[in-house]
């Protein structure tokens, strides 16, 4: 900060030393919330759906599920509005995946991927929240565009669901 390039009254800093051994840090419990039930359908999910899946702590808070990085602090005590990474809901047996993880995700890290191109008709179906015609195997798939994934398909028959977030569709 240069006193002649900057507006202001002045400017203060501190360095602060805590005396003693460090705390013993408290990390997140693996698992945390999650019943035998729910690990079998993110485990299944991963299963059928990623080629290497990501890694982390899973938190569940109702019926959503958050992957945090393993070194995440205990969060005992704190109200927190997201613990890490929005993974998805469960719902009736099943993990539906959340458009968080579809934006974090590359074409090379899921099995079944379906390409569009920026300057196809699909492409401006899907983000108005339209199915689409689509062949391949029955599930999840991750729409990409021209190699950028940007939300969620569900294969069933011939027509791709769509699952890309109706507050983000163009009307």
């Amino acid at each position: 900060l240069w006193p002649h390039r900057l507006r202001g009254e002045g400017h203060y800093v501190a360095v602060l030393k805590k005396e003693g051994a460090p705390p013993k840090e408290r990390c997140l419990p693996l698992e945390k919330g999650l019943n035998q039930k729910a690990l079998k359908e993110y485990q299944d999910f991963c299963k059928d759906n990623f080629i290497t899946p990501p890694s982390g702590l899973l938190v569940r808070f109702g019926d959503q599920l958050y992957l945090a990085p393993r070194e995440t602090p205990s969060l005992d005590k704190l109200r927190v509005l997201r613990p890490g990474l929005h993974f998805g809901t469960i719902k009736k047996n099943r993990l539906e995946p959340s458009h968080a993880l579809a934006l974090v995700l590359t074409p090379v890290d899921v099995k079944r991927v379906h390409h569009l191109k920026a300057n196809s008709t699909k492409i401006i179906d899907y983000l108005k929240g339209q199915t689409i015609p689509a062949e391949g195997e029955k599930g999840w798939h991750l729409i990409a565009v021209d190699g950028y994934s940007i939300g969620w398909g569900k294969l069933s028959g011939n027509v791709m669901k769509n699952h890309y977030p109706k507050g983000l569709r163009r009307l």
